[in-house]
């Protein structure tokens, strides 16, 4: 049903272009709320007009006070100069420079000046047997909690950081040692301000030798930089469509420079998502009968809660959203694989079929010795929910947005200054603007024939998910989140007949088929599943349990120290919470899932059960 539009997106694609919009936005250094960031959006701007759309641009707060739905917009920060030197018995030795390494320092550092000490700890609990006052403390852990415990309880002078996260295989400790980790300072209102050097893994191996044998190193620093109340850009623009609802392209823009996986490349692949469409829109291969295809750029979480919060504007109408989130890689030097990041079983949506579909279909396809087959260089899988990125934010039952997520992960660049543009491949890109353009063009072109269409696709995956439950672990519970994972799918398809009446045209064909295709999802449970299942342990009564009541109507802040009632908790009870966090098997993740499922009228146990069926 697809195929003749993903042809023409074929055509129309073109991933080299795309890679050289990735090199321009790398130049930016796109830290939040701040001078390279408002020059990237500026940059992109302008590249939309040359596409023949037409930009807006909503300034929202950037003050560290104003919170949307809960999440803080981060204050204006800028760096004039910052440099630092270690001072040894073997002399002086350049250690960061603002000017020529951005990431050589934690980003949103306060103004600096002087020489001090360097002693080591690692976490915490080091810092109650070490003096640090006065002194630069190394360390791997978290710079917030560091800078809190060591600077501000303990007068510690500043921080030098060389924690990174890893992933193996894909990133070890042995690997890229002498690169630079991606740390920053998150605000809140006027707490007090600190600053920090990042150093690579091997330099903060190197130092800890050194004063483990007992040398003293002293490090100096000179850092000029400056807080003050700014303005965030987002930058929109849309296909106008000629019938009511939008399906929204999202990618964020931000992160320091080079940050060309992430996320230049997503923000260029929305670009050129963007001038596709058009395109097929100037050539009449899209209809006039059509939904609006808007495009976000916006900084990660940040811009998408202000955009929400946005009461001029209403997000009942997007039909359905895609976000695109480090789509470039080069896998054979990043190891990652291009992954399709579905929702939760109990948010199941039409979105995540449809785009595994298109995304398949969308591949570069190279034939196999016989010339009989083929098969595609590109590795590609269909993953659980694990959030991390804007997607959330648009899942959130709050506002319920079928928004799958495409994103090339793990990448062992990630975070670092070795992400650049010469690890991103211009096959990746194409990819992921076919798949992206291919599934905002049918959404928005969708009428009562695709209606019909899709519901059936839906059903189809929903019966094949469930009869694969079969043979998993737990059958029983696995069975049972697949089939309300398909019924939730088909009833999301309703969602095209947005503004529509039910008596014609899209309105009617979901009138229609909709009831039909969910008996039918249900006479297949009863008959082929069930059957299956007879055998199989049940499931236990869950008690329903206190009911919890979510008061922000958005996902909490993903730093958890942003939410509004942080600052109000002692330190025992912050280290608890994120003690808890930490060792819970998923993490924040789960975290997330519970969120979801907090729906005020499930009870504590029922969200347990949803989260035991897995995602």
């Amino acid at each position: 049903m697809f195929e003749p539009l993903l042809e023409a997106v074929r055509r129309e694609a073109d991933g080299e272009r795309t890679l050289a919009d990735v090199r321009e936005i790398a130049r930016f250094h796109r830290i939040q709320s701040s001078p390279g960031y408002d020059a990237a959006a500026a940059w992109l701007e302008d590249a939309i007009r040359r596409a023949g759309l037409v930009p807006e641009r909503i300034d929202v707060p950037g003050d560290g006070v104003t919170r949307c739905l809960g999440f803080p917009m981060p204050e204006g920060w800028r760096c004039a100069h910052a440099h630092a030197t270690l001072h040894s018995v073997a002399g002086r030795e350049d250690v960061a420079s603002y000017a020529d390494a951005p990431l050589s320092i934690v980003q949103r550092s306060g103004s600096a000046r002087g020489r001090w000490p360097v002693v080591v700890a690692d976490d915490l609990a080091a810092l109650e047997t070490l003096d640090v006052r006065g002194k630069v403390v190394l360390t791997t852990a978290n710079a917030q909690r560091m800078h809190e415990a060591a600077v501000v309880r303990r007068g510690a002078a500043g921080l030098a950081c060389d924690g990174r996260r890893l992933m193996p295989p894909v990133r070890m400790a042995e690997h890229d040692r002498d690169s630079l980790p991606y740390i920053s300072f998150w605000w809140l209102g006027d707490q007090s301000r600190g600053w920090g050097v990042v150093v690579s893994p091997a330099r903060g191996a190197d130092w800890r030798a050194r004063i483990a044998m007992g040398e003293e190193l002293e490090l100096e620093a000179d850092f000029s930089c400056e807080r003050y109340p700014g303005s965030i850009p987002l930058v929109t623009t849309t296909v106008p469509g000629t019938v009511p609802g939008e399906l929204l392209v999202t990618a964020h823009l931000c992160h320091p420079r080079p940050g060309a996986n992430d996320n230049a490349s997503g923000a260029a692949a929305a670009l050129e998502t963007a001038r596709v469409l058009h395109a097929l829109v100037r050539s009449g291969v899209l209809p006039e009968w059509r939904r609006t295809v808007r495009f976000l750029w916006m900084p990660e979480f940040t811009g998408t809660y202000a955009w929400q919060a946005q009461a001029s504007r209403s997000t009942r109408d997007i039909v359905a959203a895609i976000n695109l989130d480090m789509v470039g890689e080069s896998q054979s030097a990043c190891g990652s694989t291009f992954l399709l990041e579905q929702a939760p079983h109990f948010l199941g949506s039409f979105a995540d079929e449809l785009l595994s579909r298109v995304r398949t279909a969308a591949q570069d396809w190279v034939q196999d010795f016989s010339g009989a087959g083929h098969y595609s260089l590109a590795r590609l899988a269909d993953v659980p929910y694990s959030g991390g990125s804007d997607h959330a934010l648009w899942i959130d039952p709050a506002f319920g947005v079928p928004c799958p997520m495409l994103i090339q992960w793990p990448d062992r660049y990630y975070h670092t200054d070795l992400d650049s543009p010469d690890r991103c491949d211009p096959g990746s890109l194409a990819l992921a603007v076919r798949a992206a353009a291919t599934y905002a063009g049918f959404v928005a072109a969708a009428g009562e024939n695709e209606v019909r269409w899709l519901l059936q696709l839906v059903g189809r995956g929903a019966r094949r998910r469930m009869l694969a439950a079969l043979d998993r672990p737990q059958a029983r519970r696995a069975a049972e989140a697949e089939r309300e994972r398909g019924l939730r799918a088909i009833g999301t398809v309703a969602r095209l007949a947005f503004g529509s009446p039910s008596e014609e045209g899209v309105g009617a064909a979901v009138a229609e088929q909709l009831p039909l295709a969910i008996e039918e999802l249900e006479g297949f449970w009863e008959s082929e599943v069930v059957p299956a299942i007879a055998n199989l342990p049940f499931m236990p009564t869950v008690v329903p349990g206190r009911v919890p009541v979510r008061d922000l109507a958005a996902l909490l802040p993903p730093m958890r120290w942003l939410a509004a009632g942080w600052p109000a908790l002692d330190e025992a009870r912050r280290a608890r919470l994120l003690d808890i966090e930490g060792q819970m098997p998923g993490g924040s993740t789960v975290l997330d899932l519970a969120w979801f499922a907090c729906d005020g009228v499930r009870g504590v146990h029922e969200i347990a059960e949803r989260l035991a069926l897995g995602g």
